[in-house]
């Protein structure tokens, strides 16, 4: 088997549908398997799959067991050399899966690789990025990738600077589309399902550099990432507070006190609570009563977050229009 191609899916059934079958149409040189866990999506993934593609090795989880986890379930059943990390919400193409395992057959010194990612109508998504930094947090913060555009020092955030046209050695790739070697994942022990979502990638990419292999950005092989698709189907409300918020802030924490130490993750938290509050004092002095209150709920579960990270965010603060 070449590549195993892992998919996590989670309330995503027409994307899923559409994902695989630009899998079957553009994966024509390679033999591959397709393993789908779901995370005990309400709208009829695993019912679907069973009736209309029984030849893809479902895992249906009775819970929602976050994106690691779920993809080390997957990836416990591959057989390929090659494991393929893709997200539901993507289309494969001009056989970009065949040409990832071609440049990784090429290249032995290259663990990881991973695609150019365009949007629905073709823009270029921004998938690579150096490893975070309270530097690179802050250019974010301060909005210093937009004031000084194509400045390495300043763009470092998604890696601005890069026109995404040639290969290129990087530190991180986005896990929507992610190509491994298998040996290297079993050896890392897969991803660190201690993430629920965000930084898992992040950290599997850092694990893999420091034992000496490079994660490359291939960008003759490209794919469609709706983005975020997935994620919107969370609850009602917005996927900005309910995804970033609950699970971005966590994870980045974990990474920086697993890989940079304690004052690290002090010095980041710090960042991004002072973040917090200017964004409340901003919107405080906001006429509009709409974009205040969404401004003010911003703002508030941003300081909570970096105060009591690791807590469940109270309902007030989910739900509250303000103060």
């Amino acid at each position: 088997m070449d590549v195993s191609i892992v998919i996590v899916s989670f309330n995503s059934i027409s994307l899923l549908e559409t994902c695989l079958a630009s899998i079957r149409s553009q994966t024509r040189q390679l033999s591959y398997e397709i393993i789908v866990v779901d995370n005990a999506s309400s709208d009829g993934t695993a019912q679907m799959l069973r009736q209309k593609y029984p030849w893809v090795i479902l895992i249906a989880n009775g819970y929602n067991r976050g994106f690691a986890q779920a993809n080390n379930q997957g990836f416990s059943r591959a057989s390929g050399r090659y494991f393929f990390m893709l997200n539901p919400d993507t289309v494969i193409l001009d056989r970009a899966i065949d040409r990832l395992v071609a440049f990784m057959e090429a290249h032995p010194g290259v663990g990881i690789c991973g695609p150019k990612n365009v949007g629905r109508e073709g823009q270029l998504q921004f998938n690579c990025d150096q490893f975070p930094s309270v530097w690179n947090s802050f250019c974010s913060y301060a909005n210093l990738h937009s004031l000084f555009r194509g400045s390495p020092r300043c763009s470092r955030s998604q890696m601005r600077f890069f026109d995404y046209a040639s290969i290129r050695r990087v530190d991180r790739i986005m896990g929507c589309s992610l190509m491994i070697r298998a040996d290297l994942f079993k050896r890392l022990g897969g991803l660190d399902d201690q993430y629920f979502m965000y930084f898992e990638e992040t950290d599997f990419c850092y694990r893999a550099r420091r034992l000496g292999y490079q994660v490359v950005f291939v960008p003759f092989a490209v794919i469609i990432h709706f983005g975020g698709e997935s994620s919107q189907t969370v609850g009602c409300q917005p996927v900005f507070y309910k995804t970033i918020y609950s699970y971005f802030f966590p994870s980045q924490y974990r990474f920086y006190r697993k890989h940079y130490g304690f004052l690290p993750m002090l010095a980041i938290r710090a960042l991004d609570l002072s973040f917090g509050l200017a964004v409340i004092v901003r919107n405080i002095l906001r006429r509009n009563g709409l974009e205040k209150r969404k401004g003010l709920q911003q703002g508030r579960i941003i300081v909570w977050c970096s105060i009591r990270c690791g807590s469940v965010l109270p309902e007030s603060l989910e739900s509250a229009p303000g103060y």
